[in-house]
């Protein structure tokens, strides 16, 4: 197998963040909600599982494919992932181990969903470019201006001044 290191770069980032928002967009009656999720792992087919919460009603009732979105993001880091595409509820008795294996779980609060990702976005929003040398000369230019040209106002009360016209 070809190690692909776009999936292990997706992987890190995945792994570091843990946390997102999950977006449904599906128009059934019984559907998951939106709600943050918890990232578990990333399979060598580019499959993310993860967790979310159990929904108010029954997990049977609700759709059990439909496409999602998940925005991973944490403060104070330089960055944020985007994933889309389809995503499936495993079950509702099952979770990873810390051996990144399935086993029988009775958490009854949390549901095991797999996205199958399609479209993934990795932004890093705080790059700053460098300023050319018009906007240093404006830039230059209006902070001498401010700092030379200042208009003198008094510092006194109005109250003092509407005193003294009486």
């Amino acid at each position: 197998m070809v190690n692909d290191s776009n999936l292990q770069f997706i992987r890190e980032k995945v792994g570091a963040l843990q946390n997102a928002v999950m977006y449904v967009s599906c128009n059934g009656l019984v559907k998951l909600g939106n709600d943050i999720v918890t990232a578990v792992k990333v399979d060598e087919d580019g499959v993310l599982w993860f967790v979310t919460n159990r929904p108010a009603h029954m997990v049977s009732q609700c759709e059990q494919s439909f496409p999602a979105r998940l925005r991973f993001y944490r403060k104070g880091v330089d960055y944020y992932l985007e994933v889309s595409g389809k995503a499936s509820i495993v079950s509702s008795d099952y979770a990873f181990n810390d051996m990144n294996t399935i086993r029988r779980k009775g958490d009854p609060k949390k549901v095991l969903v797999k996205l199958e990702m399609k479209n993934i976005e990795y932004t890093e929003p705080h790059a700053k470019k460098p300023k050319g040398k018009i906007e240093t000369m404006v830039e230059s230019w209006y902070s001498w201006f401010l700092r030379t040209i200042a208009v003198q106002h008094d510092a006194s009360s109005v109250l003092k001044k509407l005193r003294q016209t009486n």
